[in-house]
């Protein structure tokens, strides 16, 4: 959603550390009285808003709506972070080939399906190899994703060596 108040139409960066100091608790009085003696804040208001000063209202209504789309947002940072620091430590366990220590998994699985069969096919059994069979197909689309990665980078190392020859 876009916003349009007075707080909102600042500088990104006056709004990332307003709500900065606001997550830190600061009062809302000190608050106001900062944003009104910047530059910045200054020049937009006699822009748009006819000189008229920001108010503790004004921050009131940044809170309810600007600022919790601010946390949301630090929050789903903080989540990429998180899921990129994962990735970098499965690569690390894994020497980069995660996709095929899974599909090795699901071959084990596989066989231990199988190792016990009778020969007769039970419901049972094809529930067994219908999710097993699901899996290898997400496992086979994890591997064209890594594969067509490994690709896109030979090539874009070849092409920089090209240029460097040039």
């Amino acid at each position: 959603m876009t916003r349009n108040g007075k707080i909102a139409r600042l500088t990104r960066t006056v709004r990332d550390e307003l709500s900065r100091r606001l997550q830190d608790g600061e009062p809302g009085v000190r608050l106001v009285a900062w944003l009104n003696g910047l530059p910045d804040t200054q020049r937009v208001l006699a822009t748009d808003f006819g000189g008229r000063n920001i108010s503790e209202q004004n921050l009131s209504e940044w809170k309810a709506g600007g600022y919790r789309d601010w946390l949301a947002r630090q929050e789903t940072l903080s989540q990429a972070r998180e899921l990129a620091a994962d990735a970098r430590e499965l690569t690390a366990a894994t020497d980069g080939k995660l996709t095929d220590h899974l599909a090795t998994v699901l071959a084990a699985r596989y066989a231990a399906a199988l190792a016990g069969w009778d020969g007769e096919v039970t419901d049972e059994l094809r529930r067994t190899l219908r999710t097993l069979h699901g899996l290898c197909q997400d496992i086979v689309e994890l591997g064209r994703g890594v594969h067509s990665g490994v690709r896109l980078n030979l090539e874009q190392e070849r092409l920089e060596r090209e240029r460097g020859k040039n």
